[in-house]
């Protein structure tokens, strides 16, 4: 056994064991997988088929998922309107993302864990991202029929930091919220878990410590 396999072991022991969740919900970008060139380049290339040339800096920190704030940026900042609808948008991203599904890569110690967790409970994915991208992006990774549940920007009405998307991703799971563990990679979506009630892990700290729902003020 490789030293890599053996703490992919160890960590879900641990949880299974401490944490004892009866579900795991996996955000999606940068979580199971690193699609952020892939996000900024799709979004790029909408862009400029729309006729919007932006800096690229600027891009890589735009809010590429939530499209009212990306048009709020794109007016505040560069004094530009995007000429379309959201629908139009996320179809013709979808487009270019899809024609680069050959470059997501797996966050190997994450989508480890989740192979092993998969093994012991149900598990699902909540993304802010397209559907058809998220079940691509999995597909190029060998994930495809790892998730018994798939929750996308689609399915919501409000995306990340609001808690929607694992509601909803518990709810199909039909395990209630706070039994579930969650692992993100965003600020947002450590937020939108927490405010689910899930316990979350942040899987950008080498240390993966649970972090708790917020607690209720007393009344």
């Amino acid at each position: 056994m490789t030293p890599a396999k053996a703490e992919c072991l160890a960590d879900a022991h641990e949880l299974l064991t401490t944490v004892r969740p009866a579900a795991c919900v996996f955000d999606f970008d940068g979580t199971l997988v690193d699609t952020c060139t892939i996000n900024t380049d799709a979004a790029r290339a909408t862009l400029a088929e729309l006729g919007l040339a932006v800096p690229e800096p600027w891009l890589r920190e735009a809010p590429l998922a939530d499209l009212t704030a990306l048009r709020h940026w794109l007016r505040a900042e560069l004094s530009l309107s995007l000429p379309c609808t959201d629908a139009e948008f996320v179809a013709r991203a979808r487009s270019h993302w899809l024609a680069r599904t050959s470059l997501v890569r797996p966050v190997t110690r994450v989508t480890a864990l989740a192979r092993h967790l998969a093994a012991a409970v149900p598990t699902a994915v909540a993304s802010a991202n397209d559907g058809q991208v998220v079940r691509a992006g999995l597909a190029a990774v060998g994930l495809a029929d790892l998730f018994h549940v798939l929750v996308a920007r689609e399915h919501v009405t409000r995306l990340k930091p609001a808690p929607d998307a694992y509601l909803l991703a518990a709810a199909q799971l039909a395990v209630a919220p706070h039994r579930c563990l969650a692992f993100e990679n965003t600020d947002e979506g450590v937020s939108a878990a927490r405010a689910a009630g899930m316990p979350v892990i942040d899987v950008r700290h080498s240390d993966w410590t649970v972090q708790g729902p917020p607690r209720r003020a007393a009344t």
